[in-house]
């Protein structure tokens, strides 16, 4: 069992062994940020910080037996995962539930005041606040409209941290550059992840033709092999596909916010970044940013 999986059991025994959805991911949140620890991530979705990664836990530990086959968080066993914890996350438990005297639209409440950023997607937001504590909670939201294209690559991140950046930075749509959209990552292998980027409100986009086959990516291991690659890329591959690249301009002025993606993290080690390079040489006059 992973060490996050113990930290979601725990908060769940913590409130009494049974936590409606929407307050088990708002507890979770809170003991995230309470501790500055990212057991688990989050991006801003229908109620507030949402992690796609816990319910992906939720249905192993339903597997296995942990927890009960319900709608809600329930446990399923009597052992206590608590006492596993290690001693500073068992006092920030008894913390958390020291301080949340309510569950529900309070708790929301709660969270959207104190992160604000996290509420810029609620549908309850008129709901649980005033309309001077909304006026208040949208100065911390991004609302930049500038034509802009990003780049963006998976490695290191999990889905929910992938998508809050692609949020955080206001970007409509996703662009995948991969030949093969698989990821043995969770939450990166289509047709999951398209589900994921559009239920994160983005559009998602997939150009395979602008992918590297995987055959040409066997035998790399070093700066030279690499750059060996992406010499070929732009010498054999771009130019055939002149029509996925004026794609990408149309995207760029439909949607304004605009990113590519693929695995590397960083964009010199990616044939994403000759993507954009070669377009600025064509005369793409809208800033290019590596996320």
């Amino acid at each position: 069992m992973f060490y996050r999986q113990k930290i979601l059991l725990a908060t769940i025994e913590t409130f009494g062994g049974r936590l409606k959805r929407t307050d088990c991911e708002k507890l979770l949140f809170l003991l995230c940020q309470n501790t500055g620890k990212n057991y688990y991530d989050f991006f801003p979705y229908r109620y507030g910080g949402f992690s796609l990664t816990s319910y992906h836990d939720k249905a192993i530990l339903t597997k296995d037996g942990w927890l009960s086959p319900e709608d809600e968080f329930v446990l399923a066993k009597n052992d206590s995962i608590l006492a596993q914890l290690r001693p500073e996350d068992r006092k920030a438990l008894v913390t958390l539930k020291a301080e949340t005297t309510s569950l529900g639209s309070e708790l929301i409440r709660m969270v959207y005041l104190r992160y604000p950023y996290f509420a810029c997607k609620s549908e309850v937001l008129t709901r649980v606040l005033t309309s001077s504590e909304i006026e208040e909670t949208r100065r911390f939201w991004n609302f930049d409209e500038t034509p802009s294209l990003f780049t963006i690559g998976y490695e290191g991140l999990s889905i929910d941290a992938f998508l809050n950046k692609l949020i955080e930075n206001n970007i409509h749509a996703l662009v995948d550059v991969r030949n093969n959209p698989f990821s043995m990552k969770f939450g990166f292998s289509n047709p999951a992840f398209r589900n994921h980027v559009e239920r994160a409100g983005l559009h998602y986009y997939h150009l395979p033709e602008l992918g590297i086959p995987s055959p040409l990516r066997k035998g790399l291991g070093n700066a030279e092999s690499y750059n060996l690659l992406f010499t070929y890329y732009e010498t054999n591959i771009l130019p055939k596909n002149a029509a996925a690249l004026e794609r990408i301009r149309q995207l760029l002025q439909e949607n304004r916010r605009v990113a590519l993606t693929c695995f590397e993290a960083n964009p010199y080690s990616c044939h994403r970044q000759r993507i954009t390079s070669r377009l600025a040489a064509e005369g793409l006059l809208s800033p290019i940013l590596h996320l």
